[in-house]
């Protein structure tokens, strides 16, 4: 898998379900729960990553960069 995006966790969420119904796969880590869980600090809270498969790459950037220049 490929990270295609950083940002809030409310904004990957958007793009998340915006790429699912477009049938891409995708995974979202966050680090700061993760390392929070884990006892350690790392991370902002709030923020998140967004990874793709590598073959649904550029499918999955145009649809996050449509949304986005739709939604300025």
């Amino acid at each position: 898998m490929k990270r295609i995006i950083y940002g809030h966790r409310v904004d990957i969420e958007i793009y998340k379900a915006l790429l699912e119904e477009a049938d891409i796969t995708c995974l979202v880590k966050n680090e700061f729960e993760e390392a929070a869980s884990a006892g350690f600090g790392s991370g902002l809270p709030g923020n998140a990553d967004l990874f793709v498969d590598e073959s649904d790459f550029d499918k999955a950037e145009t649809i996050i960069n449509a949304y986005k220049e739709s939604n300025e």
